[in-house]
């Protein structure tokens, strides 16, 4: 007898390799699954699921197998990777594929942002603590000094900025904050 050529060998590869998917998919044994399809015992499903016989699968085993499986024999062929036997099932599950893809496509420039903000939040967190204990040392500094006020050249002016400082850390502090709770509820982290 001669050896079949290569591409029948994948073939029966591919189809043993389906088999066992559409096997497990269903939760049934190798015994089950064998006598739903006519075998007395489950040696020659081993082989055909093993592909150790690369000289031929039966025919009938194809279409009894896409029955039992309830898959389609594009898929045991390995035409597709659609398990689906209906094709508006199989369109169907194509369609949400696309969809969790592109979404995944869509979200991750987002999701990116989402940590960009995170960690300049973080950054801004720690400048307004730093500016927050200079507001605190230019006021400390002003009430252990009573001249701060009227003999100190521009007292008064580091008194406004270190509070104008202070308080615009805040309210960069809040916005990403806002900012980064919109993109959370976009990507639902």
């Amino acid at each position: 007898m001669s050896k079949p050529p290569e591409h029948a060998k994948e073939l029966v590869k591919t189809f043993g390799m389906r088999m066992r998917a559409a096997r497990e998919l269903c939760g049934l044994s190798q015994i089950e699954a064998a006598k739903r399809l006519g075998y007395a015992n489950s040696t020659k499903l081993t082989k055909i699921e093993l592909a150790s016989d690369t000289n031929s699968i039966p025919f009938w085993v194809i279409s009894m197998a896409a029955k039992t499986y309830q898959v389609s024999t594009d898929y045991l062929l390995g035409l597709t990777d659609e398990w689906q036997c209906n094709h508006s099932e199989a369109l169907q599950s194509k369609i949400e594929k696309t969809v969790r893809q592109s979404q995944s496509i869509q979200y991750n420039p987002i999701r990116q942002l989402y940590e960009h903000i995170s960690a300049i939040e973080s950054a801004v967190s720690i400048n307004l603590q730093k500016t927050a204990e200079f507001k605190d040392l230019v006021t400390r500094f002003r009430s252990l000094n009573p001249s701060f006020d009227t003999e100190l050249r521009l007292g008064a002016k580091l008194l406004r900025i270190a509070n104008e400082t202070t308080q615009e850390a805040r309210n960069i502090a809040q916005q990403l904050a806002k900012s980064r709770d919109s993109l959370k509820s976009v990507i639902n982290i």
